[in-house]
């Protein structure tokens, strides 16, 4: 027999008020347990849904608009921190920026026969070597010595030392090179160009300014000890310009430092883009007074300062009998430098390469001339070039030949 709709309505009312019962005691429970320190883990998670609708109801959108310092500090206050960021990274990797030998990809890999196959360099002879650097003694760098198969037999009567740029390595400039050697008539040509540390397969030494002075003035060392009997000739371009500029003005060996000596067979210096300084380049290539960049002069640590050493260079004309013989020759070097500016050069305003020959000439022009010295010192504008690509200009390949075949007129000391 069924039950009656009375019972069953009674039964239904006796099951919930049961439920409520339990829900109650459970809820009794969960307070109990959140109000203590030591509650069970199940049981606090119970209280997580709770908490993400109350953050969902606290995060929902609102009709009233955003205050206004709310605003103004979004649209200040995140360019702000997004310069901070830059600037900082910036400083903190500078060096990064100034010494680029992973620029392209792959300039620390590639070799000699990648890049220049067997047979595609007719008529030039390439010799790698390994040059130890003063300072320290367990770096090498890896160099090229580049001359004309026709003149292997003999010695050569030039040797240029070429200082490179802040990026690449020497294979990337072996087309110069190849330009240089085809284009010089008389006598015989030899180029020698180190890659200084952390450059090409040099050592992967930390790349600093006394690093790189120590890794050249090594490589002027053993260009002189193989070639004695041959003018030496600095060519320094954009990095490598304020680079020579700076070995020059080197006040020698000291606590720390490496034992600069110049050898008496460097007859010539050519400057090509040089640039006057880091700090100038940063206002150069930054030039909005907006942009902070070109307020982080002060915090440079290397700062290649070309135009001070250029004007140190020149300054022992005038400290009478306590110049020494290596500031002597530093001194007429400076003299007899050759700058070339590329009239059109993207990177290196051509103003700086116009400063540096001011300061170089200043002691010629203050003691009436200086002899030979006054002859050899000479700007030279090249109209149309660009930072990279004053070679391929007819104007540069006729500045060196004359440049060289002043230099062949005079003696070797």
């Amino acid at each position: 027999m069924s039950p009656s709709p009375c019972c069953v309505r009674l039964s239904f009312l006796r099951n919930r008020n049961h439920l409520n019962l339990k829900y109650r005691g459970l809820n009794d429970t969960r307070s109990k347990a959140n109000a203590g320190t030591s509650a069970s883990p199940f049981l606090f998670s119970t209280s997580i849904p709770n908490a993400l609708r109350t953050a969902g109801f606290l995060l929902q959108p609102s009709a009233d608009p955003p205050s206004g310092w709310l605003a103004l500090s979004a649209f200040v206050g995140l360019p702000l921190v997004l310069w901070a960021y830059k600037c900082l990274m910036l400083v903190l990797f500078q060096r990064k920026v100034i010494y680029m030998g992973y620029a392209p990809p792959g300039s620390r890999t590639e070799s000699l026969k990648d890049v220049y196959p067997k047979n595609t360099l007719k008529g030039i002879h390439v010799e790698e070597l390994s040059i130890p650097s003063y300072e320290p003694d367990t770096v090498r760098l890896s160099t090229l010595l580049l001359r004309h198969e026709r003149d292997l037999a003999s010695p050569p009567h030039h040797v240029i030392v070429y200082f490179q740029g802040n990026a690449g390595n020497p294979l990337h400039r072996i087309p110069i090179f190849a330009t240089l050697l085809n284009a010089i008539p008389f006598g015989s040509l030899a180029i020698l160009a180190p890659a200084p540390r952390s450059y090409w397969t040099s050592t992967r030494a930390r790349p600093t300014q006394a690093g790189l002075i120590a890794d050249y003035t090594a490589a002027l060392a053993f260009a002189a000890n193989r070639f004695p009997k041959s003018r030496l000739t600095i060519y320094g371009h954009s990095l490598g310009a304020s680079i020579a500029l700076c070995l020059l003005s080197n006040p020698g060996p000291g606590p720390g430092s490496p034992p600069i000596s110049i050898p008496a067979t460097v007859h010539g210096l050519v400057l090509e883009n040089a640039f006057t300084s880091v700090p100038d380049m940063l206002r150069a290539l930054y030039p909005n007074r907006w942009l902070p960049y070109q307020y982080l002069g002060p915090f440079v640590r290397d700062r290649w300062d070309a135009r001070t050493a250029a004007a140190a260079a020149v300054s022992a004309s005038a400290a009478g009998a306590n110049v020494t013989t290596e500031h002597t020759h530093s001194w007429h070097l400076a003299r007899r430098a050759m700058v070339l500016v590329s009239a059109r050069d993207e990177v290196v305003p051509p103003v700086m390469g116009q400063e540096i020959f001011d300061e170089l000439r200043a002691s010629v022009d203050g003691d009436g001339g200086g002899g030979s010295e006054e002859g050899l010192g000479r700007l030279v504008v090249l109209q149309g070039a660009l930072h990279e690509n004053a070679w391929r200009y007819r104007d540069w390949v006729r500045a060196m030949k004359e440049y060289l075949g002043d230099l062949e007129r005079e003696p070797i000391r």
